[in-house]
């Protein structure tokens, strides 16, 4: 059966009086009721000891607790919960038990009168709210001891059954008093007991953890057998190609066809970086200029028709390649089925190259 508490009145003298009414309350209880209701309170942190020598070391972490919604700051069990008691004056701890006493005589909905929050317990959780001015108002405080009840028995279950579905039902229908905004509402809950993990939880990460998080990062990040097949493949087959086409165009025109063909050819680029950087010409070349060099008409048909049907076909599959390599060198997807095919196109560039190997050798005698 509910108590006679009005849970609308906002006078806790008016709530005292209807509980001695209706149970006999400790000695001494009413007469503190009304002291209690004389007392102006906004936070808990209007009650620390000015004295308190982990005060500014704890306020930040209160503060970012508030900003995050967090309310595992003031838990009794945690060595940060107990320097949270020690600050705290004598004065709010006191009321915070008598708040709970008052919580106490609270009635609840059979089906969660068996869960019921202990005092002590009580006690410690509504030192959790930030704005401890709502122990002075009834409604709250019936609904901060439903709430408190059910995530008792949600923590103690170690699985569903009716008695946890018919305290869960039980709450459900009840009203819980309207809050400013989310997160009142939220951390009215959450000191409670009754945390729900759909709400973002922040916590400031030390510079070690982001450093091991940083390296986790990077190990997730190492390079596959696959990606390493293919830049030793395509290591392989373009300094090859290099060569073979370097060769090549100067049996056709010479040493000096860098200076000569690749105007002709759209590599004016190619030739400008050379004359500007020296070395080997091809060097600085892209799969771009691969397949502009042989794929043009005059070359192809000069020099490299001995190994390819089609200067299109040749453009391609030198495209092809290209478009490969980067993907497997420059941090891009490149999976198992990338590297089958860039194995087939350059075995399939390689056997037209197979044209401009000497068919024979010079041995010489001993």
């Amino acid at each position: 059966m509910r108590s006679p508490f009005d849970p609308t009145s906002s006078s806790v003298f008016e709530a005292a009086r209807l509980a001695r009414q209706a149970i006999e309350p400790p000695n001494g209880f009413y007469d503190r009721m009304m002291l209690f209701e004389r007392t102006s309170l906004r936070s808990a942190l209007d009650h620390v000891r000015p004295d308190a020598s982990l005060q500014r070391a704890l306020q930040p972490q209160f503060d970012v607790g508030r900003i995050a919604g967090a309310s595992d700051l003031l838990r009794a069990q945690t060595e940060r919960d107990l320097q949270w008691r020690e600050m705290l004056s004598p004065l709010v701890v006191e009321q915070a038990q008598l708040a709970a006493e008052f919580s106490h005589h609270l009635s609840l909905p059979s089906a969660m009168e068996q869960f019921r929050t202990p005092v002590p317990d009580l006690r410690d959780k509504l030192l959790n709210l930030h704005s401890v001015e709502l122990w002075t108002q009834p409604a709250y405080m019936d609904a901060f001891n439903r709430t408190s009840a059910l995530s008792d028995v949600l923590t103690d279950s170690l699985r569903v059954g009716r008695e946890l579905r018919d305290a869960a039902r039980a709450f459900t229908l009840e009203a819980i008093p309207s809050f400013d905004s989310l997160i009142d509402y939220r951390h009215f809950l959450d000191a409670a007991g009754l945390q729900l993990p759909r709400w973002p939880r922040f916590r400031l990460l030390s510079a070690a953890e982001k450093r091991r998080r940083f390296k986790e990062r990077l190990k997730e990040k190492t390079e596959p057998p696959h990606v390493k097949r293919a830049k030793s493949m395509v290591h392989r087959y373009e300094l090859t190609l290099r060569e073979i086409l370097d060769q090549a165009m100067a049996n056709a025109y010479g040493e000096e066809w860098p200076e000569t063909r690749l105007p002709l050819c759209d590599c004016k680029d190619l030739l400008g970086r050379w004359q500007k950087r020296g070395g080997d010409v091809l060097d600085l070349a892209d799969y771009a200029h691969y397949a502009r060099i042989m794929s043009h008409p005059e070359h192809f048909e000069v020099v490299f028709e001995a190994g390819f049907d089609d200067p299109d076909a040749l453009a391609a599959l030198l495209h092809d390649a290209g478009r490969l390599r980067a993907a497997s060198h420059h941090a891009r997807a490149f999976t198992l089925e990338d590297l089958r095919d860039l194995r087939v196109i350059w075995k399939t560039i390689e056997t037209g190259l197979l044209a401009f190997v000497s068919d024979y050798d010079v041995e010489s005698w001993a």
